[in-house]
């Protein structure tokens, strides 16, 4: 009986972990349906290529870009998903 105590509080812990976990899981913002971004960047002679993160930055704000233009749906909680 002692050993059951013992266990009970650790397990509630992981559940509450796991219940938390998933609501952070289930309301961050995701992209939905097709968006197509695309971005051409033009470079000056002797100019090396961009950077990983440089291009993602251009991404980044090409598709945000569309979204305030309103090509793109802007994303939205993966739960919304569920209950369409």
């Amino acid at each position: 009986m002692t050993r059951d105590r013992g266990r009970s509080p650790l397990a509630l812990l992981a559940v509450i972990l796991v219940g938390v976990s998933f609501v952070f899981w289930a309301t961050r913002p995701v992209p939905h349906g097709d968006c197509v971004v695309a971005q051409s960047r033009i470079s000056v002679i002797g100019g090396g290529p961009a950077t990983e993160d440089e291009l993602e930055e251009i991404i980044r704000r090409a598709y945000e870009e569309a979204v305030a233009d309103g090509r793109c749906e802007p994303p939205w909680p993966r739960w919304r998903g569920w209950v369409d």
